[in-house]
């Protein structure tokens, strides 16, 4: 499958004229520049672009470029998932800032004794509680997390385009991917930077 049409321009217009800011791109395609930084990623990632900072993006030289877009957004996320991190509901939030930065984690699952899935706890969450509290050693997990089932969810055989979509529909870093039979059954998470990641990856085989 070939590139989109908004995507063949900008490599036609980079071919034209290099180096290009994501500005002069937006204004000579009369889109706005949030419009087409994905479109910049990807072709980045791929080696069609070469992105300079300070500078602008430049042809790299590839005439034809041939992508496996079947590959690229119908691959099911079962192929990436993260590990996520789990804590209980009398976790305290002070643990649970700590855990946060001792797995490098963007959020963490709130899970029972059977490792049911209570509820989720984000970086965010986490701040906005304790940007203005030091007692965070008498809060606990189940007093700041979101609650099932007002969870948005995913499960293994969904594919990356559905995934990415949703990701950006609730505008979210990441979700919890669950067993399809039980959707309590944490079984991994996906997030924004895995499916940037798995993008390169897939540039770099394309090289």
């Amino acid at each position: 499958m070939d590139l989109t049409k908004r995507q063949k321009r900008i490599v036609d217009l980079t071919r034209q004229q290099s180096p290009m800011t994501s500005e002069q791109i937006s204004q000579s395609l009369k889109i706005g520049v949030t419009t087409i930084r994905s479109d910049l990623r990807l072709l980045t990632a791929v080696g069609i672009l070469n992105s300079r900072p300070k500078v602008g993006y430049e042809y790299a030289g590839q005439q034809d470029p041939q992508l496996d877009f079947a590959k690229l957004y119908e691959t099911e996320i079962s192929q990436i998932l993260k590990t996520p991190a789990f804590v209980k509901p009398n976790t305290s939030l002070q643990e649970c800032v700590n855990m946060l930065f001792l797995k490098d984690a963007g959020s963490l699952y709130v899970v029972d004794e059977t490792d049911n899935l209570l509820g989720l706890i984000s970086r965010k969450d986490l701040l906005a509680v304790t940007v203005n509290n030091t007692d965070t050693d008498s809060m606990v997990a189940s007093m700041v997390m979101t609650r099932m089932p007002n969870l948005i969810t995913v499960t293994t055989e969904m594919t990356i385009l559905e995934v990415g979509m949703l990701l950006l529909k609730h505008e979210v870093d990441s979700l919890p991917v669950v067993d399809k039979k039980n959707p309590r059954e944490v079984v991994g998470k996906i997030t924004k930077n895995r499916i940037f990641q798995y993008f390169v990856e897939i540039g770099k085989e394309q090289k």
